[in-house]
């Protein structure tokens, strides 16, 4: 009988102990939660701070929080996504610019509002009516944009892009042209037309502005050579 007793209770304390290693290794609803070990509840966990400061302050020298679904929650927000502000996505990814012409004589600059540094895809649409020329004096209309650049405080003209050329003969010109953009702090843009014959006044229609179209592109690389070459890498956006 005695033995017997000694068995309970060596099992008793056998089960208590082994209870106190499990709670060491993990912790359950009620309980504390316990560092570097599993834990788990049947109920939402609330961490609040009264006073100021964050609830949580994760740290780690790999990723700081990790997700087990792939359900959206409500109210995160990422401070840096591919290295851009939150802000810059609620931006639209894609502006457009347009100018209405009622009388313009000759060729025109039209300055372009400056962009965020970032990749682009850049085009322009010029309808002229009225700049017609004709068979013995045809009018020769050139468009493109120019990207200026700034080193210290001198401007300089960084590039011209999507140069396009139309002979204009007894039709009103239509110009369109596109390229893709790099642009850095500092650099300014502008759309610029000539002609030959540049005393020829024309105007745009209510549905065909002077357009610009600018494409956000963020993450584009731009490769470059010599024709006949392997190109390498030669920019990022970022």
């Amino acid at each position: 009988m005695q033995r017997i007793k000694s068995g309970l209770t060596a099992l008793a304390v056998g089960i208590v102990l082994l209870a106190a290693l499990d709670w060491a290794a993990a912790a359950a609803t009620g309980q504390s939660f316990v560092l570097g070990k599993w834990n788990q509840a049947d109920q939402t966990t609330t961490l609040k701070n009264t006073k100021s400061g964050p609830a949580l302050d994760l740290r780690a020298k790999g990723a700081a929080l990790a997700v087990g679904n792939s359900k959206r929650i409500q109210n995160l927000n990422a401070d840096q996504l591919d290295g851009m502000s939150s802000k810059d996505f609620k931006t639209n990814r894609n502006t457009i610019y347009q100018w209405s012409v009622a009388s313009h004589t000759g060729g025109f600059t039209q300055a372009i509002p400056a962009q965020q540094p970032g990749s682009y895809l850049i085009t322009f649409s010029v309808q002229m009516n009225g700049a017609a020329g004709d068979a013995a004096n045809p009018n020769v209309i050139n468009c493109r944009i120019i990207q200026n650049g700034l080193s210290g405080t001198v401007a300089f003209q960084k590039a011209i892009l999507a140069d396009t050329q139309v002979t204009s003969v007894g039709t009103p010109p239509a110009l369109n042209g596109t390229s893709p953009l790099l642009v850095v702090e500092g650099d300014s843009l502008a759309l610029d037309c000539t002609m030959t014959r540049n005393n020829q006044q024309w105007s745009t229609t209510q549905y065909q502005p002077v357009t610009v179209n600018l494409l956000r592109t963020d993450g584009s690389y731009v490769y470059a050579a010599p024709l006949g070459k392997a190109v390498a890498l030669k920019k990022t956006s970022r």
